[in-house]
């Protein structure tokens, strides 16, 4: 098959006869209908676009065609955008095929980051690029999401699902983690003996070396390419690296920061499709999404290769078939199985419309994980109105989902861990609102009057400590100045006891803060019941200071006392009365009733004594039958009438 772009148009297809592809009209239908974009540079500006590129970008499609790359490429990349179009147009080696980089929206306040494969083509005779573009944002919003959960909550790259290295500034390896053994086939222990240098393809080598400077010189923070490692056995492995540079605290460059994500099947596939004979039907065998073409009467006419691939058949297996009969099951987003007269071609069919962004998933064999496609669907008519053909879209959407599951277990593993804390746990942002509590938290709430199911997200936790009046408002302020402060990075953690009494119940509670991260953007602020400690403390302070038998000070708790007091009296000019006093006769009880009857009399006389004393009056046993009491602010005739 020849084909023809001119300006906004397919011009001129030609089909061999024994070639089942479909007419002009069908590949401007299909350009228009792709959620990729699709463009052709010619003379630095963009001279050609389906519909789906302006939309992306906030453009209509009449302001879009004719801007030149300065209207759409950020200026820092605009002159690395316009050597390659130069080198793409030229004589030679063509330039990679596949890059991430970022287009201009509509005003230029907005980037939007984008997966563009680009190739070199004749239109209207001139050299020219096509490309293909890919909005990839809500991915890398998600890998953003998970890199932070992971930070938080995790906080250790081994448990990373690409490989990663912390690699010095000559390329040794520092420390490496078990996926990135795995995808080059070394054990930890070989790949510290070597540098990135001594397993990189000799042919990327150069490309790898130079961007790496461009970081240390501070051209850019981080680069990002595509390279082949040289594995173990010797075979070549292509990934996505990304690199970036740490420096310590007086910004002196520390090590490098290198992750590296497997896309060898993926490059092997594109290689594949590159090199094969079907290069002249580019805009249908090199989309990124899975396509099929049926009849009216439901029977597939064509398969692309990324179809074949999630549906794990070989492209001409498909001709001829229905949908049903290929072998795969196909599920709505919440698992349930499409029904022979429901399935995809059969919604289409009923309702005459399109079908679009509908989840589902394609299970080929009980043996290999499902692949998730984002559905497109749409009919086409002839010049009658009448089906002529139904138009499959899949695009895979495998590892956003799995990125999705990856999250939603990282959450509920991090709700079931709180849950299990008995400590009162409550997660704040940096400006002290609860984003997060655990159970323990809850059944505490309903304890203290809360028990309506009310939910404490959203509280602000800061603002109820700062409004805290009455006998708890000097704990409350510590409290508040204690979180602020680990927020600040002023202090590491904060910890404090504080009494929290009820009328039923004597309790107290050990408030301990700490960062969740690094930025400490997330604080947890934890409560720990330690009444139980307290109370022994107490009964223990008490055993200390207190006579077992009477009840009064012992005698060193006494003195202590009544040093204070004597120190207290000096200090104000104030008087102070001491008396002693003396059981006579005890001897003599002890002898007639035994040790037993002269433990009651002391015990009863300890119980008159401690009624006639004020609340400021101290009492204690200082000897066997000997006894002493403080009477602060007390002259001597006052002593001498208490005595009497």
């Amino acid at each position: 098959m020849a084909t023809k772009l001119h300006k906004g148009t397919v011009d001129s297809i030609v089909v061999d006869a024994d070639d089942p592809e479909p007419d002009d009209s069908f590949f401007r239908t299909l350009l228009d209908k792709m959620p990729d974009g699709v463009f052709v540079a010619q003379n630095y500006r963009f001279v050609f676009a389906n519909a789906a590129l302006p939309r992306m970008l906030g453009y209509t499609h009449e302001e879009f065609v004719g801007l030149p790359f300065a209207a759409v490429i950020p200026p820092e990349f605009l002159d690395l955008w316009t050597e390659r179009f130069r080198a793409r147009i030229g004589e030679g080696e063509e330039p990679p095929n596949t890059y991430e980089v970022r287009f201009l929206c509509k005003g230029g306040g907005r980037t939007l980051p984008i997966e563009l494969n680009a190739n070199r083509l004749l239109f209207g005779g001139q050299r020219s690029v096509l490309g293909i573009v890919r909005d990839i944002s809500s991915r890398k919003r998600t890998q953003e999401a998970l890199r932070e959960s992971e930070e938080r909550f995790r906080g250790s790259f081994e448990q990373a699902a690409v490989g990663m290295a912390m690699v010095d500034l000559d390329g040794h390896f520092l420390s490496v983690n078990p996926k990135l053994c795995d995808i080059l086939d070394y054990p930890a222990s070989a790949l510290h003996a070597l540098t990135f240098q001594q397993i990189t393809h000799p042919d990327d080598l150069e490309a790898d070396v130079e961007l790496m400077n461009g970081v240390l010189r501070g051209d850019h923070a981080t680069y990002t390419m595509e390279k082949r490692y040289l594995r173990s056995d010797g075979s070549a492995r292509w990934a996505l690296l990304t690199v970036s540079l740490m420096r310590d605290a007086d910004g002196t460059p520390s090590h490098f920061i290198s992750v590296v994500e497997d896309i060898h099947e993926r490059r092997m596939a594109q290689t594949a499709l590159a090199d094969s004979e079907l290069r002249h039907r580019l805009l249908m065998h090199n989309l990124h999404a899975g396509l099929l073409i049926c009849t009216p009467d439901a029977r597939i006419t064509y398969g692309n290769p990324e179809v074949s691939r999630m549906l794990r058949t070989d492209p001409k297996a498909v001709i001829g078939k229905s949908i049903p009969e290929l072998g795969c099951t196909f599920r709505d987003e919440h698992g349930s199985p499409l029904s022979l007269d429901n399935d995809l071609i059969q919604r289409v069919r009923h309702s005459g419309r399109e079908l679009t962004d509908m989840v589902a998933s394609i299970q080929c064999a009980d043996n290999l994980p499902a692949v998730w496609a984002l559905v497109h669907a749409y009919p086409e008519f002839d010049t009658s109105r009448r089906f002529s053909r139904i138009v499959l879209m899949f695009i895979d959407i495998t590892d956003r989902k799995r990125l999705e599951a990856e999250l939603l277990a990282d959450r509920q593993m991090k709700a079931a861990a709180l849950d299990a804390m008995t400590s009162h746990v409550a997660v704040l942002d940096r400006k002290g609102v609860i984003v997060e509590t655990n159970a323990s938290w809850g059944r505490f709430a309903e304890r203290g009057g809360y028990g309506d199911g009310r939910s404490f997200n959203g509280v602000n936790y800061l603002d109820v400590l700062a409004n805290v009046t009455g006998p708890d408002e000097t704990f409350a302020k510590a409290a508040h100045e204690g979180i602020k402060a680990v927020m600040a990075g002023r202090s590491p953690l904060f910890q404090m006891d504080y009494p929290c009494h009820c009328p039923s119940e004597r309790q107290w509670f050990a408030m301990n803060v700490t960062p969740m991260d690094a930025q400490r953007e997330r604080v947890l602020v934890s409560h720990e019941n330690i009444t139980s400690i307290k109370l022994a403390e107490e009964a223990i302070r008490i055993l200390a200071n207190t006579d077992a038998l009477t009840g009064l000070a012992n005698r060193r708790h006494f003195l202590e006392t009544a040093e204070d007091e004597f120190a207290r009296a000096q200090r104000y000019n104030t008087p102070l009365a001491v008396l002693m006093a003396d059981l006579d006769f005890f001897k003599a009880i002890n002898d007639r009733y035994g040790h037993a009857g002269g433990d009651t009399v002391l015990r009863h006389f300890a119980i008159t004594l401690s009624s006639l004393l004020r609340d400021s009056d101290s009492a204690g046993r200082v000897g066997g039958e000997e006894f002493a009491v403080l009477l602060p602010h007390t002259a001597l005739d006052g002593a001498q009438a208490f005595a009497c």
